[in-house]
């Protein structure tokens, strides 16, 4: 099959897909099934898992993926594409912390808001920035009381997957204030068939002037689109946000520096099936596209 005619059908898929989504949530609210919020991000756990099948995405998770309902917890992780946030929710619900501009997103933008997801002013938006500090703690503040753990990335912005660039500190200021535990997550993407043409930076990452529908739609083409996620098992140590920054950056960078050298063992060795198991209740991850249950 042609890597346009594999993204017209996949058009044909995850389009209705968010349709049936909005629509869902739609009538849930309008019974009063589901209200923003904790509630929400359950709900979109469930879509976004049918999501990433219809993606073709194979995912493997190593670590502990962090529990609900146990005290507060924050989550940081590198960010390479918009296709991160996806994953992480199909993963489990997480409450996650996300640039203002994915609010006004046809259909994903409604989708986003049901999860109490908190939307943030990067600090180069246009116009200045309009958001105080304490807007942005007090948001916090009532994700972390969710009984969800609260995922952001603090790189501020997607990188080429080259490596974890310096992290920006804004955040967390709210995680110190509320004195929340922190544990760090790494994600790696990879192509695991022959692609012509296509490479992770460019066609999986989104980076620089890059548009997202033409974006979009190379990427629905592509074969072979694996992610390695490795959840941290250590709580991240620090008294200041300088600390935490620090600490959390090193613990990423040697993390994601790991899932590299095991992609080199796997293309040599020949991949390892290591997590068709139960993830705290919410499903089982497998090799051919998505998160099942």
């Amino acid at each position: 099959m042609g890597r346009t005619v594999r993204a017209i059908l996949r058009c044909f898929v995850v389009g209705p897909l968010l349709l049936a989504a909005v629509a869902d949530g739609q009538v849930r609210k309008w019974l009063g099934l589901m209200t923003p919020g904790a509630d929400g991000a359950v709900w979109v756990h469930g879509w976004c898992r049918r999501i990433v099948r219809a993606l073709g995405i194979e995912c493997e998770i190593d670590g502990p993926v962090p529990e609900a309902g146990a005290g507060m917890l924050a989550v940081v992780s590198n960010h390479m594409s918009y296709l991160d946030v996806l994953l992480y929710s199909a993963i489990r619900p997480f409450v996650m912390v996300s640039k203002t501009e994915v609010r006004g997103w046809p259909l994903i933008g409604w989708i986003t808001a049901q999860a109490g997801t908190i939307y943030v002013q990067r600090a180069d938006v246009k116009g200045g920035q309009t958001q105080t500090h304490a807007e942005v703690n007090a948001k916090m503040a009532e994700a972390f009381r969710s009984g969800l753990p609260v995922l952001f990335f603090p790189e501020g912005t997607t990188t080429d997957g080259s490596g974890i660039v310096p992290f920006r500190r804004g955040l967390y200021n709210s995680v110190v204030y509320d004195r929340v535990p922190m544990k760090v997550a790494a994600m790696r993407w990879e192509l695991t068939e022959q692609n012509p043409g296509a490479s992770i930076a460019e066609n999986i990452c989104f980076v620089g002037d890059a548009e997202f529908g033409p974006h979009l739609f190379v990427f629905l083409g592509l074969r072979g689109v694996k992610v390695k996620v490795r959840f941290g098992a250590e709580m991240v140590r620090g008294e200041d946000r300088f600390a935490l920054s620090a600490n959390s950056h090193e613990m990423m960078v040697e993390m994601y520096e790991e899932l590299g050298a095991r992609q080199q063992a796997a293309a040599v060795e020949g991949a390892e099936d290591l997590f068709d198991r139960p993830v705290d209740g919410l499903g089982a991850v497998y090799g051919d596209g998505g998160v099942r249950g």
